[in-house]
């Protein structure tokens, strides 16, 4: 009788181990490649000349910008509500996720749980809406906050001529 109990759980085991081979043998299964269809890109802070917001997307075949920045040179302020930019500007966008890996990176973001919360500590939040209409959210990684600073900032300069509020001092 012993012996059985023996055979059985090298049967057991046998068979654990083959089911577990053939799983790492077959590795993940493909996910659908979602398009990058819009990036949202905003920091928050406490001194409101720091906060800025951008929004780049797709819609019906136009591309569209949104952008509010201020800094210290003249003219101070450019605010941008659906302008129409070219759509290699979209393109350039997607190179550079493809390049950073933004999307991977906020599709697979898991917020850590903090005990402790600054009501006052800078926050950048980037998110990508993706071609099946879902979009994501995630603080944004540090090496990804200057490239997509410069890109956004330097798109919104392009475009500068059709802000709707240009304010000079």
């Amino acid at each position: 009788m012993k012996r059985m109990v023996y055979i059985v759980i090298a049967f057991t085991g046998l068979i654990v181990a083959g089911v577990i081979f053939a799983g790492c043998a077959v590795g993940p299964l493909p996910k659908s490649e979602e398009r990058l269809m819009g990036m949202s890109f905003n920091q928050n802070h406490m001194n409101f000349g720091y906060c800025y917001s951008f929004y780049l997307r797709e819609e019906d075949d136009t591309v569209l910008f949104d952008a509010e920045v201020r800094f210290d040179e003249e003219p101070y302020c450019i605010i941008l509500e659906s302008c129409q930019v070219d759509k290699s500007e979209l393109e350039r966008l997607r190179s550079l996720d493809e390049e950073y890996s933004v999307t991977n990176y906020v599709t697979s973001y898991k917020k850590k749980p903090s005990l402790f919360e600054a009501s006052d500590e800078t926050v950048n939040k980037t998110t990508v809406y993706l071609s099946d209409g879902t979009d994501k959210s995630a603080d944004t990684k540090d090496e990804h906050i200057d490239v997509l600073y410069d890109f956004f900032f330097d798109l919104a300069k392009k475009y500068i001529n059709k802000s709707v509020y240009l304010y000079e001092e």
